[in-house]
This record gives C-alpha cells, sequence and structure tokens, in this order.
C-alpha cells in the first residue's frame, strides 16, 4: 500500500515531464527565431540600419518669403521650406494630412520623375539614375508609412539602395538597403506578423508566448520538485 502510495508521485511527474516535452517541441523552433533575430537586433546599429549614411545634410539656405501670399488657412501646424532651386512651398498640416501649396496658395503639382532624380542625387550618396512612380500603399512594403505618391529611385549598378522622394515635398522620406531588409524580415518573424510586418500583438504571437511561458514555468516546477524529492531521499 505504501508502495503503490509512493509511485503516485512519479506518475505525476512523469506525465508533466512528458507535457513538458510536448509543449518546448511546439515552441522551440519559434524560441529559436526569437533568439536569432534578438541577436541581430542586439549588435546592429538601428541608425545604420535606416540609411541615415546614405542621405546628405541639407545646409541652412536663406528663403526668400517676401513673395509669400498664401492666404488664412486652418492647419495644425505650418511648413516653409524650399523644394527645387528657387522654388517656395508651405506645407499646410491637418488631422487628414498634408497639403503643399505654393508662394501663391496654389495646389502645387507633383515632381517628374527627372526632377525627383535631380533631387535624390543632391540628397543622397546614392547617385540614383532609375526612377519609378509609386502610387498604391501595398502592405508590408520598405516604404510603408511614408505619404503617397513618391518616387522610388535607385542607381541601375546597385539596385539593392534605394531612396524613396516624397513627389510633392521632394523630401527623402526613407533609404533602404539590404541591413534594412534583413532587419524588417527578422522583425516579422519576432513579432510573427508576416503580412503587414507591423501588427504587434497577433494571435499567433500571444499564443507563443503562452506557451514558452507554459514551457518555462513546467521546466522551473519540474526541476524544483526533482530536488525536493532527492533532498526528502
Amino acid at each position: 500500500m505504501v508502495e503503490g502510495l509512493s509511485s503516485n508521485p512519479l506518475r505525476k511527474q512523469r506525465r508533466l515531464r512528458r507535457w513538458h516535452r510536448a509543449v518546448a517541441l511546439v515552441t522551440s523552433c519559434q524560441l529559436l527565431l526569437w533568439t536569432l533575430s534578438g541577436l541581430y537586433f542586439a549588435f546592429i546599429d538601428i541608425d545604420y540600419v535606416r540609411g541615415h549614411q546614405f542621405k546628405r545634410s541639407s545646409p541652412p539656405t536663406q528663403l526668400d518669403l517676401s513673395q509669400l501670399k498664401a492666404g488664412l488657412v486652418s492647419a495644425n501646424k505650418v511648413v516653409i521650406q524650399e523644394r527645387l532651386a528657387g522654388e517656395l512651398i508651405v506645407g499646410v498640416q491637418t488631422d487628414d494630412g498634408v497639403q503643399w501649396l505654393d508662394e501663391q496658395g496654389a495646389p502645387i503639382a507633383a515632381l517628374s520623375g527627372e526632377q525627383a532624380l535631380r533631387l535624390g542625387t543632391e540628397r543622397t550618396v546614392i547617385k540614383p539614375d532609375q526612377f519609378e512612380r509609386v502610387d498604391a500603399d501595398v502592405p508590408g512594403s520598405e516604404y510603408r508609412g511614408a505619404p503617397l505618391p513618391l518616387w522610388r529611385l535607385w542607381r541601375a549598378e546597385d539596385p539593392d539602395r534605394v531612396a524613396y522622394v516624397d513627389a510633392m515635398s521632394g523630401e527623402v522620406t526613407v533609404v533602404r538597403h539590404d541591413a534594412w531588409r534583413w532587419w524588417d524580415f527578422l522583425w516579422s518573424l519576432h513579432i510573427m506578423s508576416y503580412e503587414d510586418r507591423d501588427t504587434i500583438g497577433t494571435l499567433l504571437l500571444r499564443i507563443f508566448s503562452l506557451l514558452a511561458l507554459a514551457t518555462a514555468v513546467l521546466g522551473l516546477w519540474l526541476f524544483l520538485n526533482t530536488r525536493s524529492r532527492r533532498s526528502r531521499q
């Protein structure tokens, strides 16, 4: 009778060990991906990933505001800047976005591809010679979050480095290269958001986070339980 009672905790522990192995087997691949992606994030400079090294710093310029005749506007913020040489534009920011106006207060036309190339050459070190207009917001794209339309600029000899220029303001919004693409890919694996690569808190992430927690708790409980049993023997 005593032997039967003493074997019951052992059967329970064996059952828990089987559960622990099963849960660990399910979560092991994702735990490995979390570890590998975390190592990449920890050892690479985020400023390098964002491509700041490919942008040229803009020198201070004198703006001639004497011709500015934009009238009364309703806005959260107003920005005055030079787009092309000698071209003053006004950005009127509201809750609905930014509207760009000329000195007279009229909406401006979008830059042409050749004009965008000129700005890309002046404001980046990429020296682009190819351009492509981007009008659609594609989930998971490398320009996601940037205002449309954009001009995608790159050099034919080095297509991996790409600058995206705002077709209205002329600003270089983002620069993408292979280090950023690796970061973006590993980030999608890290947060388990494979379509738009930005959604934190997906159902898969929650499930695997709970499974990983269960693996750790079960492992710790089994370790403490085994140690306690051995100390009593």
